[in-house]
């Protein structure tokens, strides 16, 4: 376990905003009197707000959503601001030391509790009831997420679940129409298991289920687990009755448990032990699944199982590939999917609080989410304007039904507690020995177990 401390506390990061925004008024102030010679202008300025997202995709959808805002907005204009995800968090919070940070921004679950108890986030409960918005509109769920205590630090944008892509005509060839129903239990596999030996294939054509099939050659593997919470074993935990943690904003973790264990058995022996596992060694650093999506392209991989913000690029395979999708199977407790979704957060430093809530408003609002979802950039969070995403992808002969099959079931929200951001990165680090078979299941979910509650220890100081 590292000893380092990356997240700031609310005290630590309290002090350093307030050294910085002590230069800053001082030095706007100076600026002013040189530019003008008095301390105030008596014309209106026109506000500009910044608006940071890590997505370029979206940032197609989202600049037409704000153009119509900005019309119907003549006194604010938007820039857009794009942050790779992988820098995201770090940038806005050294932003928001140095008093720069955007006026709206995208938050991602991990780093959400966070930045609510460092005071990043302003918390909107009171503009949401002035302005008399409907929540109700919205997946309850979404509006969990984003609450602490009661109070709500954004309105629910939009959502996704954990399914099977696969490819229509790789089935066709194989022979094998898509199932329903499946189930999976720790013992025997349920339904689940013979399905998967119906889809992985040798170097010679022959299929797990029939004789002679060489698990020495194999070309076409069922499927892989991603060493990741979300896209990967964050789903089968629940199935058997585990989690990550007890319930949102607890402060301990889970994952040593007896059912988690069951559930890794089954998922990293049991299925490698069948042959229809790809070896996780060829799913990406840590197995953590960075490497799936190109098996899947490559045939490599027959059931690509993550969250449909890869639809588009997976449209974009190219001849033979049709895209369908299948729910995960159902374990012992239920079929569950991990349920996550963004929200717009408005920066508590925003020299523009109305304008950037007005902002804020209108990405959480109808019209907003009717562009984005009509368009196939996102699953809207209003509930009723789901039929967008999915006629909009039909349209294009990608069939993404489960993932809303899988909204309208049961769904286990992404773990959101303090330091959940830096202890994903950990769990990965201390899973990775499991996933590669160099560290026995206990032993790995002990570890990652005792840094999780490291992490939730020390942003709670």
């Amino acid at each position: 376990m590292s000893g380092r401390r990356p997240w700031m506390t609310r005290r630590e990061l309290l002090q350093a905003v307030g050294a910085a925004a002590g230069a800053t008024a001082l030095a706007g102030c100076s600026d002013a009197a040189a530019r003008w010679g008095f301390s105030g202008n008596p014309v209106k300025a026109k506000t500009n707000l910044t608006y940071a997202l890590w997505d370029g995709y979206q940032q197609v959808g989202y600049q037409k959503s704000v153009d119509e805002f900005t019309a119907a907005h003549p006194n604010i204009s938007v820039t857009i601001q794009q942050i790779p995800y992988s820098s995201f968090e770090p940038k806005i919070t050294s932003a928001y030391i140095s008093g720069n940070a955007p006026d709206l921004f995208w938050v991602n679950t991990p780093f959400l509790a966070n930045w609510i108890e460092q005071g990043l986030a302003a918390d909107v409960t009171d503009r949401i009831k002035a302005d008399n918005i409907d929540l109700s509109i919205y997946y309850p769920s979404l509006v969990q997420l984003h609450q602490r205590h009661g109070r709500l630090y954004g309105l629910p944008k939009d959502w996704d679940t954990i399914t099977f892509y696969y490819n229509r005509n790789l089935f066709k060839k194989l022979g094998v129409q898509p199932p329903r129903g499946l189930t999976w239990n720790p013992h025997d596999g349920g339904s689940f298991l013979p399905f998967l030996r119906q889809i992985t294939v040798d170097g010679n054509g022959r299929k797990a289920s029939e004789a002679r099939f060489d698990p020495g050659n194999i070309k076409t593997y069922a499927l892989g687990v991603p060493n990741d919470p979300q896209s990967g074993y964050g789903s089968w935990l629940p199935d058997n009755g585990g989690n990550i943690i007890p319930r949102p904003y607890a402060k301990h973790v889970i994952l040593d448990s007896p059912q988690n264990q069951q559930t890794f058995n089954f998922l990293l022996n049991t299925l490698a032990e069948e042959h229809v596992l790809v070896p996780p060694q060829q799913m990406g650093p840590n197995g953590d699944g960075s490497n799936a999506q190109v098996l899947f392209a490559e045939g490599r991989l027959a059931l690509y199982m993550t969250g449909d913000w890869n639809t588009s690029s997976l449209s974009q395979l190219g001849t033979g590939f049709e895209i369908g999708t299948i729910r995960l199977p159902a374990g012992p407790q239920g079929n569950y999917s991990v349920f996550n979704g963004l929200t717009d957060v408005i920066n508590t430093q925003t020299p523009h609080p109305d304008e950037t809530w007005e902002l804020a408003k209108w990405l959480g609002g109808e019209r907003s989410q009717t562009i984005m979802g009509s368009q196939g950039y996102i699953w809207p969070a209003i509930e009723k304007l789901d039929p967008l995403f999915l006629n909009f992808w039909r349209k294009k002969n990608v069939d993404v039904a489960a993932f809303l099959e899988a909204a309208h079931g049961k769904t286990v929200l992404y773990p959101v507690t303090l330091g959940m951001g830096e202890a994903v990165t950990d769990f990965a680090t201390q899973l990775g020995p499991m996933f590669f078979g160099t560290k026995s299941i206990p032993q790995a979910l002990s570890d990652a177990q005792q840094v999780g509650n490291y992490r939730i220890l020390t942003s709670s100081q």
